[in-house]
């Protein structure tokens, strides 16, 4: 076969496309600015509500918490995430705040979670930028193979895939993936950058999308209207 000849589906990183909506790369293709990377031992990855909720969660020993405040005043969601903030300081857990990129930078927190309408609202690029500079961490949520395609091509520090399953928590407008999509998805991301399942997450399914390659388990229903939240947790 020729050079350019198609052989199949991609099956390795290095093999799937990127897409550009960006000039601010250098001679060799890298987007100019850096993110940082995260770590990869993650589990369970709750997004929770409020800063009870943190608090909850980091004294039964979560590492990374996700804090989703939706459809309250700015000034609300700035206190929140200041609390959180200092929650997650004192048990050694790690704060990912949704969507406020500006209120995570100003509050030192380990990381952003955005997806990507809210990305292109924001201008990916200043998000980008602004992050790197302040050594914040970016993950992105992606529902098909474009927005994948979209989301390497400035490396972000995880990738979330979703919704796996069926989901009551958020309204989508993406079928569920399944564990077999989780498979393949974390073949078209390089080791470094780690993998995050979400949607319809469980107890009873949650090692099935582990053993497809998933690192961490986003769960929102799960911890939230659990009976015994503690063996949820655990």
């Amino acid at each position: 076969p020729g050079p350019v000849s198609h052989m199949g589906f991609p099956n390795i990183s290095k093999h799937f496309p990127k897409v550009a909506e960006s000039l601010n790369f250098s001679e060799e293709g890298e987007f100019l600015f850096k993110l940082p990377l995260c770590h990869r031992n993650w589990g369970l990855y709750p997004i929770v509500e409020d800063s009870k909720w943190v608090q909850k969660m980091s004294e039964l020993g979560v590492r990374d918490i996700q804090l989703r405040i939706k459809n309250k005043p700015f000034e609300h969601i700035e206190e929140e995430i200041s609390k959180s903030k200092k929650i997650c300081e004192k048990s050694d857990a790690r704060l990912w705040v949704n969507d406020h990129y500006g209120l995570a930078v100003k509050y030192g927190a380990y990381g952003v979670h955005m997806g990507q309408e809210d990305l292109q609202e924001n201008g990916f690029e200043k998000v980008c930028e602004e992050l790197a500079r302040k050594s914040v961490r970016l993950g992105v949520s992606t529902h098909s193979y474009y927005e994948l395609a979209k989301a390497m091509m400035f490396h972000p520090s995880y990738i979330a895939i979703g919704p796996v399953f069926e989901t009551e928590s958020k309204r989508v407008s993406h079928s569920p993936r399944g564990s077999s999509e989780v498979k393949k998805f974390r073949s078209f991301l390089p080791n470094e950058i780690p993998l995050i399942a979400i949607g319809g997450i469980s107890l009873e399914n949650g090692r099935s999308v582990l053993e497809a390659g998933a690192e961490g388990l986003a769960v929102i229903s799960a911890v939230k209207k659990s009976d015994d939240v503690e063996r949820t947790v655990s």
